[in-house]
């Protein structure tokens, strides 16, 4: 070994180095944001974010249940008159009195029977 390795390996001071440690420094640079502020204003653009999507779905949904609504009083509607008009086809069908009442508001009459005729 050369004179330098030996001076080294043979004083214990130089082989036990005390480690450094580094020291936090408590100054902040200048126009540094701090991590709460950046955290805060995430948290808030999300909530609005939700807040803005929940309002807009709640308003669509309000608008299809009157939709839906309108649209099942105007079905239950239909639906009874297309019963009535079933019934009325039905009783023009079958019932003989149905059909000379009707006969008898289009003009016609029995072979054997007169119809007056008003004179102006």
């Amino acid at each position: 070994m050369n004179k330098d390795a030996v001076i080294y390996w043979d004083n214990p001071q130089a082989v036990s180095m005390p480690v450094k440690t580094r020291t936090k420094t408590a100054k902040r640079t200048e126009g540094a944001t701090p991590q709460w502020f950046v955290f805060t204003v995430i948290a808030s653009i999300t909530f609005m974010l939700c807040v803005a999507i929940n309002l807009r779905a709640y308003s669509e949904m309000a608008v299809e249940i009157e939709q839906n609504k309108r649209l099942s009083i105007e079905l239950e509607s239909l639906t009874n008159e297309n019963l009535s008009i079933q019934e009325e086809v039905h009783n023009l069908k079958i019932d003989s009195r149905t059909i000379e009442r009707e006969a008898r508001k289009i003009g016609m009459s029995r072979p054997s029977e007169k119809i007056p005729v008003p004179v102006n």
